[in-house]
């Protein structure tokens, strides 16, 4: 009897202990389901995740290095011009003295004639006028002299000057063939240049600036697209022609192919201020062997 009791005893602590451990097993597996559903991870898993992690960053790191790093002569430019860098001067460490335009003359419209009144030049040879365009640069007597108003072509004769910075175009905004304008500037310039005192005279061409749509009093035509669009064209005369383009929209966009606010009172002309920041600019950005 007493045997047989023992017997049923231990019987049942065997079946409780395997109960037990059959439980546990149970409960184990459930909560690596659980943990498995939630994402949750083990010691182990979350180095292993951490190692991942680290050379997922220096991989990253990585490509960041051999990425092309941005030229920041592109601000200001229009969209997809990138193929017309080589013209577009950079800024140099150094500014000139402004001895540097003593043979150089400044051709433009009313922008360029802003420019000569309130940036603080006090060198160089001018010959614009509010309203110049491509075509009555030949026409019309527009430059003031002392015997009276002459033609651009015969002022310039009159002038000794072996570097030219030039801005036109802002009345040509609203023409139907940008091409042709193009092809007008082109052979604008050449005229120009024969009448240099250099045989081989820098060329330095400003783009049309930004304007602010919103105070544009002139029609829909004078707006931003417009002068992406000719800005586009100058840029690839430039580089036709071996020219150098001063892009003054990299201090005078508003991040949005626009010009900034406050910097003009019509939308169009510079106030004092900034053609004061554009000889400032223009003195960055030259040839340092001429």
């Amino acid at each position: 009897l007493i045997v047989l009791i023992l017997l049923v005893f231990e019987g049942k602590s065997l079946i409780g202990l395997f109960s037990d451990i059959s439980i546990r097993e149970r409960i184990q597996s459930e909560e690596e389901e659980v943990f498995a559903s939630a994402n949750l991870l083990t010691p182990e898993t979350e180095s292993e995740s951490e190692a991942m992690t680290e050379s997922e960053a220096e991989t990253e790191a990585q490509e960041k290095e051999t990425e092309a790093p941005k030229d920041d002569r592109m601000i200001g430019l229009p969209d997809g011009t990138e193929e017309y860098l080589t013209c577009v001067l950079p800024a140099q460490a150094t500014e000139i003295d402004e001895s540097y335009f003593d043979d150089a003359v400044f051709i433009g419209d009313s922008r360029m004639e802003g420019f000569r009144n309130f940036s603080g030049i006090t060198k160089g040879s001018f010959v614009t006028s509010v309203g110049m365009e491509m075509e009555n640069f030949y026409t019309d007597a527009q430059i003031p002299t002392a015997k009276g108003p002459v033609l651009a072509m015969d002022a310039l004769k009159n002038l000794n000057f072996s570097k030219i910075y030039i801005m036109l175009g802002t009345n040509e905004l609203g023409a139907y063939d940008m091409p042709a304008v193009k092809d007008s500037y082109t052979k604008l310039i050449q005229d120009v240049k024969s009448c240099s005192s250099s045989t081989d005279p820098v060329v330095y061409v400003f783009p049309v600036m930004y304007v602010e749509e919103a105070l544009v009093m002139t029609g829909d035509y004078v707006n931003n697209t417009n002068v992406d669009t000719l800005n586009t064209l100058i840029l690839e005369m430039c580089k036709e022609n071996g020219y150098h383009y001063i892009n003054l929209n990299e201090i005078l966009t508003d991040g949005n192919h626009a010009l900034i606010s406050g910097a003009s009172e019509d939308g169009i002309h510079l106030n004092q201020e900034y053609c004061e920041k554009i000889l400032g600019y223009t003195k960055k950005h030259y040839i340092p062997a001429v």
